[in-house]
């Protein structure tokens, strides 16, 4: 019985910290690895990440005429606009990328950074070009939930060159960022945990124990 306990209390432990064990998948994405200009979905660390980069728009729901939702407003995908790209800042005459080169073009829309799930974050920021040129502040990067809610609120000032811009608490369940317009994001740092893939480890881990308990009392 005694032995008994301790494998069922082994087993659980495991399956508790095989969900903590999935560390946040962290990494910086600065753009320098593709051609300026060029789609910056195509950055392999992005990709790597599952992150997509599209401009955006505060639109509303359309109905099944395709009539716009009185107050269903809110920020998605504009599929009506071109290519998200990623630009040489010097040669915009924007300063240099903390980078390097290249940095994340937002200067004539917002965009939307777009999780593959529902994301807890562990930590996010960017910095800024070398530059004191954007939109007059405050400035909000918005952390929105699968339903466009916001759940955070980051203001920050477009103008202050070189500055890191970070987020000051853990989120979960984020599913995207909205970055605004008027400026280039350099250095993109996400830290990341896939809300499924914690779930999935531990629904594993308790099918284990499960399974090894059917085996012993067979």
């Amino acid at each position: 019985m005694f032995n008994q306990l301790k494998t069922t209390t082994a087993l659980i432990a495991l399956a508790f910290g095989l969900t903590l064990a999935q560390s946040a998948q962290a990494d910086i994405i600065n753009f320098d690895s593709i051609t300026a200009g060029s789609d910056a979905n195509t950055d392999p660390i992005a990709v790597a990440m599952g992150l997509t980069f599209n401009n955006a728009a505060f639109l509303p729901n359309l109905d099944v005429d395709g009539i716009a939702i009185l107050g269903s407003e809110h920020w998605q995908i504009d599929t009506t606009s071109g290519l998200t790209t990623a630009e040489n800042t010097s040669v915009q005459a924007w300063g240099a990328a903390p980078s390097g080169t290249n940095a994340l073009d937002a200067r004539w829309s917002p965009i939307l950074l777009t999780f593959a799930s529902a994301t807890d974050l562990g930590g996010f920021s960017f910095q800024l070009p070398n530059s004191s040129f954007g939109n007059p502040p405050p400035n909000d990067v918005l952390f929105l939930n699968a339903s466009g809610a916001t759940l955070y609120d980051l203001a920050y000032n477009q103008g202050v060159a070189l500055a890191t811009v970070s987020l000051p608490t853990s989120l979960s369940g984020v599913s995207q960022i909205l970055l605004p317009s008027g400026t280039f994001y350099d250095n993109i740092n996400v830290a990341a945990v896939p809300v499924p893939g914690a779930i999935w480890l531990f629904g594993s881990a308790i099918m284990g124990f499960l399974g090894l308990r059917r085996n012993k009392k067979a």
